[in-house]
């Protein structure tokens, strides 16, 4: 009967991580999700380490919100709708970001490019192509028109936010392939 009263050290924990209480879904969705920001953070050093040195008829390279919009497109209008506030805000305090204006701006173009796509199309490469495609082209287009009444451009150079919107989808096969292995991790957010 001693025995039972006697002091009994605590079990053994395996690690910090079960001290959160996190489920095994909530930490794939937590790498999920710090993966996502990785691949933002490794476009905008290619961005502005490498992308910015090109000029092609006046014309560059978006990488950041090509792969804001393609990582929303991907994760569904709720969670991606987050994420895409989130990673505008850090591509906007980075200093890359042509202004404040484009937190909002493409916040909104990924919400509503995503919406698009749950809507009328099916997920796959060519969905996310052509819902990342529309949503650059309306991003630099409306960076054109706030350039214009900024009066940080003329019109002369339409054609090159054009060409900047193809430019950047030069990129999404080469970071959609990633992207999509990330967005597996934990297993499909929505089903179609």
């Amino acid at each position: 009967m001693a025995n039972d009263y006697e002091f009994r050290p605590d079990p053994e924990s395996s690690g910090n991580l079960e001290k959160l209480m996190l489920s095994q879904r909530q930490r794939f969705g937590l790498l999920r999700w710090t993966l996502f920001a990785l691949l933002c953070l490794v476009a905008l050093l290619v961005q502005d380490a490498m992308v910015y040195q090109l000029d092609i008829f006046g014309a560059g390279a978006d990488l950041v919100p090509c792969v804001i919009i393609m990582i929303t497109a991907l994760q569904g209008a709720e969670a991606g709708s987050i994420f895409s506030l989130a990673a505008s805000i850090v591509f906007y305090l980075s200093g890359s970001a042509p202004g404040p204006f484009a937190i909002p701006m493409l916040t909104i173009i990924a919400i509503l490019a995503v919406i698009f796509r749950q809507a009328c199309l099916r997920q796959g490469f060519f969905s996310i192509l052509l819902t990342t495609a529309l949503g650059m082209v309306c991003y630099e287009m409306l960076l054109f028109a706030v350039g214009l009444f900024l009066k940080y451009t003329i019109s002369h150079w339409l054609p090159s936010a054009l060409l900047t919107a193809g430019l950047s989808l030069a990129a999404l096969p080469v970071a959609y392939p990633i992207a999509r292995a990330i967005s597996k991790i934990g297993g499909e957010t929505w089903k179609e």
